[in-house]
């Protein structure tokens, strides 16, 4: 695909035309474009990548975003259809490149570190296109391919990203732009561009076969995206409110989006546009009371005088979007404003239905906010902190199992992380990411994750190809055990969880200071369980022998050192007489207390400062595993509270809230699936064993691994239950009743109870 393409680069006249010197070209655009002449009926498929990053337009209309994040070894290329963008005539060819190298930033708080999640390679503002126009009749009539078709190229030296302390330094980004200086209308078919100069072609994407025979390796090496181009879809907002000197745009949920804005104004008038996830601070009684103060992420645009539009080049998240003039002044539009929501083009296939209300509501906050954090990653959170974090993106694949069959971005996920590892075996707690950031017990959460996601899909092929990170991580683990027989210091931020008793210690829990965490070191012995198993299906069944028998005699120290007889419950620590609910959970998880100790452990637990959203999972299946999910029903009250404080996706933690949009807090989708509806996978056997709380009725449908299971649950007069399940076709699978009643069925099944 790639043969006789080439890199086209600012040429070092308009470098220096600009004055800029080494070093300070981070966060600044060039804006590369191509005009052609095209028959009626023409069609173009091509495929495209920019260092660091691009934004496509074809004939003024906005295409694609890209690369996908890759990483230094990892150029990633998009291949998109254009033909329906195409007419008769004069065509226009737009790319906005952004250079961000992540060498130019110092630190991660730099300014220039906005976007830094995306690690760069190659020359600065480099682009490659490789695509053939072709004719009504097949054959090749023209080309937009880098080499060979003219582009023409102008560095914009007034528009340029920035960090802020809205942003955190944390992936996302603020604009600035003064169109006075900067052309407006690059991208459409009546800009002249002919004083620009022409790009400067210096050299092949691909390396010559001499190159590859002697084993050098390209910096920028191309290759395929591995997950489908994200959606774009035009939006109107739901409302459009102008008051005193404002314009507030309400889209009326949690979005991810390019906003686009018609603007006028006098020349060097300055429209402050504040994009918002939330009005007040997120303690008050309500998120969306218009009459709060805000403050949020902010683009700064300076008018030139005559109506324009301005699109970011990055994507925005937002509810609502408050527009204001620097002296006060109502803001003016020149059209409607409209926004392309995007996202990963996730197929949901789960549903879930009641006449209770907050089923379906606490449904749809939490799906919004798991597809809210799709993007090319799973993302932390979109808003601002853009970046994939290893402990989110196992809770994120889990939640993605629950409701899709599509494990396309689970399996990126899993690649970038295979990709990070650091020689000491621990995994970046971030990646992509041009900064490394080590959260050591996160690589425990890779381990969970691998073992899961090869249990969920059968995908034994991808577990044999990374088992071998998760023997590093435990080498790592084990390499800290002391003379106690217990690990102690892990090293870089040993985080839990933002529990409230934590937050001065970054959610580190306070017996990791003078000694051994009960909980690591129970996380740890889990993960010794997931390799056992991730070994025993992936074929080295001894290795599997030898974790398991490790793990043995590790948490008969565990029990030996922290266990309270007195209590029946695990401390914190040997030396730390704190307890709390995330070690009971991780010791029920473990097997380590019979059905009876671990209820009596869990219930006791319950008097224990809760577990924040983020590690409400381990607490969910710690009650699961004891038969009190009853229970569990107490704990979703935190989620369903969402509903009355205004929320449309869930927050990080509704105590805390930094971000109102943070997918490992979409647990309910999972427990909607598993809990409630009761449908999972035990063993290779599909289970459905229903757990209905003070529901009247259930209904909906489940993915599983062996297609999709549909149920209704009515609860009739006397409080007898009515089941009614359909199965995919030549399905088995065992239906359990609350009273413990098992039934082997195969297709469909009634029953009553």
């Amino acid at each position: 695909m790639w043969k006789d393409i080439q890199w086209l680069r600012l040429p070092r006249e308009e470098l220096l035309e600009k004055r800029i010197v080494h070093g300070d070209l981070g966060g600044r655009f060039a804006y590369f474009r191509c005009e052609k002449e095209l028959p009626f009926g023409a069609r173009l498929t091509a495929a495209i990548t920019a260092v660091s990053r691009y934004r496509l337009w074809v004939n003024g209309t906005p295409v694609l975003s890209g690369p996908c994040k890759g990483d230094m070894n990892r150029q990633y290329y998009e291949i998109v259809e254009l033909t329906d963008y195409l007419r008769a005539g004069r065509n226009v060819f737009a790319v906005q490149v952004l250079y961000q190298e992540p060498d130019m930033a110092r630190d991660q708080t730099d300014k220039r570190a906005a976007i830094y999640g995306v690690a760069g390679a190659g020359n600065s503002h480099a682009l490659a296109i490789c695509g053939d126009v072709l004719g009504p009749g097949g054959g090749i009539v023209d080309t937009i391919s880098t080499g060979k078709a003219v582009w023409r190229v102008w560095l914009d030296h007034t528009h340029f990203l920035r960090s802020s302390e809205h942003t955190v330094y944390l992936g996302a980004t603020e604009e600035m732009i003064d169109f006075s200086r900067s052309p407006s209308g690059w991208k459409t078919d009546g800009f002249d561009a002919s004083a620009w100069r022409e790009a400067y072609v210096f050299g092949p994407v691909m390396p010559s076969n001499l190159f590859k025979s002697l084993g050098l390796i390209p910096r920028v090496q191309v290759m395929p995206r591995e997950i489908p181009l994200l959606d774009e879809a035009e939006n109107c907002f739901a409302e459009v409110i102008r008051q005193e000197s404002c314009i507030l745009l309400d889209a009326g949920v949690h979005v991810n989006g390019y906003p686009r804005f018609y603007l006028k104004g006098a020349a060097g008038a300055e429209v402050i546009i504040t994009y918002l996830e939330r009005f007040g601070d997120g303690c008050t009684e309500r998120i969306d009371d218009i009459h709060q103060p805000f403050a949020g992420r902010q683009d700064r645009i300076t008018l030139n005088g005559s109506p324009l539009c301005y699109e970011p080049f990055w994507v925005r998240t937002f509810r609502y979007i408050v527009l204001q003039t620097a002296d006060g002044s109502l803001p003016q539009l020149a059209g409607d404003p409209v926004y392309r929501k995007t996202g990963y083009p996730l197929i949901v296939e789960s549903e879930i239905h009641s006449s209770a209300p907050w089923v379906g509501k606490v449904w749809d906050i939490c799906l919004r906010t798991l597809q809210n954090c799709m993007l090319e990653t799973y993302m932390d959170c979109p808003y601002y902190e853009q970046l994939q974090f290893i402990m989110d993106t196992r809770l994120q694949m889990l939640f993605t199992y629950a409701v899709s069959s599509d494990v396309r971005l689970a399996q990126k996920a899993l690649l970038d992380f295979h990709c990070g590892q650091l020689p000491s075996g621990l995994l970046p707690g971030k990646t992509p990411s041009a900064y490394c950031q080590v959260i050591s017990t996160f690589s425990l959460h890779y381990a969970f994750a691998l073992c899961e996601y090869v249990a969920h899909t059968g995908d034994a092929a991808l577990g044999r190809k990374y088992r071998a990170d998760i023997d590093r991580i435990l080498e790592y683990y084990d390499s800290k055990i002391g003379a106690d027989g217990l690990v102690g210091d892990i090293g870089p931020w040993a985080f839990i969880d933002w529990q409230d008793d934590w937050q001065e210690y970054s959610g580190v829990s306070p017996a990791y200071f003078s000694g051994p965490s009960t909980i690591i070191n129970l996380m740890y012995a889990w993960a010794l369980e997931c390799a056992a198993r991730l070994y025993e299906t992936t074929g080295r069944c001894g290795t599997a022998a030898e974790y398991r028998q490790r793990r043995i005699g590790f948490l008969k120290r565990v029990h030996e050192l922290c266990y309270d007889a007195q209590r029946g419950m695990y401390r914190e620590g040997p030396a730390c007489q704190q307890f709390s609910r995330h070690a009971q959970a991780w010791a029920v998880l473990n097997y380590m207390l019979d059905e009876a100790a671990g209820r009596k452990a869990l219930r006791q637990a319950m008097s224990c400062p809760p577990c924040s959203f983020a590690a409400s999972y381990e607490w969910f299946r710690a009650l699961e595993k004891a038969g009190m999910q009853e229970e569990m029903r107490s704990s979703l009250d935190a989620w369903i509270g969402l509903i009355d404080r205004g929320s449309t996706t869930c927050p990080e933690e509704p105590g805390h809230p930094r971000s109102e949009c943070h997918a490992w807090s979409s647990l309910p989708l999972y427990e909607m699936c598993r809990t409630m509806a009761g449908v999972r996978m035990e063993n290779g056997q599909l289970l459905i064993a229903p757990c209905l709380f003070d529901l009247p009725d259930l209904s909906g449908c489940v993915i599983t691994p062996v297609g999709k299971v549909k149920f209704r649950y009515q609860r009739g007069k006397g409080g007898c239950w009515e089941y009614q399940v359909q199965l995919p076709k030549g399905v088995k699978a065992v239906f359990r009743t609350p009273t413990g009643v098992e039934q082997i069925f195969e297709d469909d099944l009634t029953l009553s109870e």
